[in-house]
C-alpha cells in the first residue's frame, strides 16, 4: 500500500493520524470494559449496590490514562520540510 500512495497522501494520511489515532482509543474502550466486568464482578455490593455503567467508567478511570500520556513532541517547520522532502525522494526513488 505504501508504494501505492502519492507523498501528498502519505502525509494526509499521517496529519490524519496525528489529530485521530485509528485505533486507540477504541482499544482503550475495549479494555475498559474488561477492567469494568472484573471490578464489578468483585465489588463490594455493600458498598456500591448498583454496578459501574461502561461510560461512567471509561470517564473516570480513562482519564487517568490520557494525564499519563507524555505530551506529543512538536515538529519545527524545518523538521517538516525535511521530513516531507525524504518521503517526496523515497516515492521518486521507486519510479
Amino acid at each position: 500500500m505504501l508504494r501505492s500512495l502519492t507523498a501528498k497522501q502519505f502525509m494526509e494520511w499521517q496529519a490524519a493520524f496525528e489529530i485521530e489515532s485509528f485505533g486507540e482509543a477504541r482499544a482503550d474502550a475495549r479494555a475498559a470494559s474488561i477492567v469494568r466486568a472484573l471490578y464489578n464482578i468483585n465489588r463490594d455490593s455493600k458498598k456500591h449496590s448498583r454496578p459501574y455503567e461502561l461510560p461512567v467508567f471509561i470517564q473516570d478511570f480513562l482519564r487517568e490514562m490520557e494525564e499519563l500520556d507524555a505530551p506529543k513532541r512538536r515538529q519545527t517547520p524545518e523538521q517538516q520540510k525535511q521530513v516531507a522532502q525524504a518521503i517526496v525522494a523515497a516515492f521518486n526513488r521507486g519510479q
